[in-house]
């Protein structure tokens, strides 16, 4: 059965109360089994902002939801200058932050401008793509028309492609062809998108119509999306980790991008597969999201195989078959947990929808 978008936010509006402690944050992820537990402990900044994200992406819908978004934009707000904040949850920020008055812009903007200052190449690139998307947000609000910090975070971002296929590599690619997330590359996709759309093509060149191509043709038959990709090559380097998330929000968002800003690809069946894989579609046939239990299960994980056995049976199927090995439904697992970072993206995809 397909997910369909408006499930997915009831179920996000729903679960995401149990997800909330009395510090304002929200766990990273729980277990519907004893979700009333004190694991304070697993709260994050980072979840926080992407939840704060989706109920600024709701509240413009004027949905109705018990949470005080001013309330938790303010305790956000006092935490971003914390030494362990990152840079990409600063970019968050600042894209949420562009949705209510403004007024921290250039608070958070002071924030990331210190740690701008180290090398940007160390950014991991989801993180990157999020600066980068907060700041076009903001360059948008403002009517600056951008400024030098994102040029210099758009510029290193776009440094990140090799070769035509529009895909990003990570911090790690002193091998040609090292393995990414492809969720990553979809935050990527549309950050690339935002840039375009803010009059910043001239940043991007063709790199937004290469990876919006790229990810199209990455898609699987039955609608999944691999977990790992290879970034030069275009082609899968993992099957699993395949996290529902990338299913029902996170390709929906960015193909939706690339849609608004004319590129060429069939995103309205690439969003449907992805949706029909999160409903049952996928290799083990189950459904992730449950609309009777309000639950988004985290996704199809690998069962854990010894490390150098598992490495050498990956890379020795790819090298002799030439293609990667499917693997076999008992070594896959289904993991049920909720987490808050997927609820938050899921109102930033369809909130307004």
């Amino acid at each position: 059965m397909t997910a369909s978008p408006r499930t997915l936010v009831q179920i996000a509006l729903t679960r995401l109360p149990e997800l909330q402690v009395a510090s304002g944050l929200f766990r990273e992820t729980a277990r519907i089994e004893g979700v009333e537990d004190d694991v304070a402990a697993s709260t994050s900044l980072l979840s926080g902002i992407v939840v704060l994200l989706g109920l600024t992406r709701a509240d413009e819908a004027e949905l109705d939801h018990p949470f005080s978004t001013g309330a938790l934009r303010t305790r956000i707000l006092g935490d971003l200058g914390r030494d362990e904040t990152t840079i990409g949850e600063l970019g968050l920020a600042l894209w949420a932050e562009t949705r209510s008055d403004g007024n921290a812009i250039g608070e958070i903007e002071g924030h990331v401008r210190r740690q701008a200052r180290a090398n940007l190449g160390r950014i991991p690139v989801e993180q990157l793509a999020w600066l980068v998307s907060g700041l076009t947000e903001a360059s948008v609000l403002s009517g600056d028309g951008g400024s030098a910090l994102l040029e210099q975070a758009a510029g290193e971002l776009v440094s990140r492609v090799q070769g035509e296929s529009g895909l990003a590599h990570d911090l790690h690619h002193r091998l040609r062809g090292s393995a990414v997330s492809v969720s990553g590359q979809f935050h990527v996709l549309h950050a690339f998108c935002q840039l375009t759309r803010a009059g910043h093509d001239g940043l991007v060149g063709d790199r937004a119509q290469q990876a919006a191509a790229s990810l199209v043709a990455l898609q699987r038959e039955d609608g999944g999306w691999p977990g790992l990709v290879d970034p030069v090559r275009a082609e899968p380097a993992a099957w699993y980790p395949a996290l529902a998330v990338t299913h029902v929000a996170l390709a929906p968002l960015a193909f939706r991008a690339a849609a608004q800003i004319g590129l060429q690809g069939d995103f309205d069946n690439a969003v449907a597969g992805g949706l029909a894989w999160a409903g049952g579609g996928n290799q083990l046939g189950f459904d992730l999201v449950h609309e009777k239990e309000g639950r988004i299960d985290r996704g199809i994980l690998p069962r854990r195989e010894p490390g150098a056995i598992g490495r050498g049976l990956t890379l020795a199927g790819r090298r002799i078959r030439g293609r990667l090995p499917e693997p076999e439904p008992e070594r896959l697992i289904l993991d049920p947990a909720v987490s808050s970072d997927d609820l938050g993206w899921v109102l930033e995809a369809w909130a307004d929808r």
